[in-house]
């Protein structure tokens, strides 16, 4: 994999980033991960690499202890 170095990005854009990021749940990095992913594949194409990690992120939804957290 490739790093991407983006220069003299606005410190309200971070702000937003970061914001949204954590609304979601995610780290910066991979807000923008997934950003950049659907601009490179507008379609909304379903790779191997995304059911994958649908079923990580997903694993402990049958878990009682967690659901019930969930909701606190």
């Amino acid at each position: 994999m490739t790093d991407i170095l983006i220069r003299n990005v606005d410190d309200d854009v971070i702000a937003r980033i970061d914001s949204e990021a954590q609304g979601l749940g995610l780290s910066r990095s991979e807000y923008l991960r997934q950003g950049l992913r659907t601009l490179a594949y507008p379609r909304g194409r379903t790779t191997r690499a995304d059911l994958k990690r649908f079923s990580e992120l997903a694993s402990d939804l049958l878990d009682e202890d967690v659901m019930a957290k969930a909701w606190d």
